[in-house]
């Protein structure tokens, strides 16, 4: 059975870590080119309102992802929670790349912004998915009663 409250709790935990990421990336301008709250808001119509895409990026990495993951983790088939974390992370990476970042205005894979983005979001994308996987998997403890130990 799912456990959507620790769902929630492990999708809070990811998306603080990667929300934090890049606060830090934008305060050190260390990356420019990777704004992706800024994008998000442009896509959504406001342009000019980086909290809108803020607002959105933590709404659906807590409550819907982090719902979702808690739903739909015990159905993958990998066995560790780690692998799943991986395979999300990648899935989602790609689907940023092919869909969000062309309807942002980067072009496919962001290239058009930087060589540089589409590893940097890699990056951002599996640490938000390992810390969602490995957190879910430790919150929710017995109620994955039939899932290997990660």
């Amino acid at each position: 059975m799912a456990n959507i409250k620790s769902g929630f709790i492990s999708g809070f935990l990811a998306s603080y870590i990667a929300a934090s990421m890049m606060l830090m990336n934008n305060a050190l301008h260390s990356i420019p080119e990777v704004h992706v709250a800024r994008t998000l808001a442009g896509i959504l119509g406001f342009p000019d309102q980086a909290l809108i895409g803020w607002i959105v990026l933590l709404v659906s990495g807590i409550f819907v992802i982090g719902g979702l993951f808690a739903i739909y983790a015990q159905r993958l088939p990998l066995r560790s929670y780690l692998a799943k974390g991986l395979a999300c992370g990648m899935v989602s990476w790609l689907l940023m790349m092919v869909v969000f970042m062309p309807l942002g205005g980067a072009g496919l894979f962001g290239l058009d912004r930087s060589a540089v983005v589409p590893l940097v979001t890699l990056l951002l994308n599996l640490i938000y998915w390992v810390v969602l996987s490995l957190s879910y998997r430790w919150i929710a403890g017995p109620n994955l009663s039939n899932q290997v130990r990660t």
